[in-house]
């Protein structure tokens, strides 16, 4: 496995950078899927959920330094990754814009769109209700 890529890497190689200089921000893009998974997407989602399980470690982590970190949790996004999907996507420019805001006022997340804050919403709701829909 090669140890020189992913998310801890790339803030073990920035972090000491941030923090001799005051602090700063690592801005973490994840997914509805860290909350939530679908048919087909149990690896993707399962690796978001590990994505924003580390993103809290961090922000733990490097607190001390005055680092801050923003997870940011998306829907669909109108991105190469969704090229040829047929849905409603949010626009990038936006989602970087709600990214920036959160780094501005220090908010350690942002929830981009409404399928995000309903799934978020329903998080403290039975799974059976999260997963009625595809359940049918």
């Amino acid at each position: 496995m090669d140890t020189k890529r992913g998310a801890r890497h790339m803030v073990r190689a920035f972090s000491p950078i941030l923090g001799s200089n005051g602090g700063g921000a690592i801005v973490n893009m994840l997914s509805v899927t860290s909350w939530f998974s679908y048919p087909g997407a149990e690896a993707y989602s399962a690796a978001k959920a590990a994505a924003w399980s580390l993103t809290n470690g961090i922000r733990l982590e490097l607190a001390k330094q005055k680092t801050l970190v923003v997870g940011v949790q998306l829907g669909a996004t109108d991105t190469d990754m969704m090229r040829g999907i047929d849905m409603p996507k949010n626009a990038p420019a936006s989602v970087a814009n709600a990214a920036l805001d959160a780094v501005e006022v220090g908010d350690w997340e942002v929830v981009a769109d409404d399928m995000t804050r309903q799934v978020k919403d329903a998080l403290s709701s039975e799974p059976k209700q999260l997963y009625a829909d595809l359940m049918k």
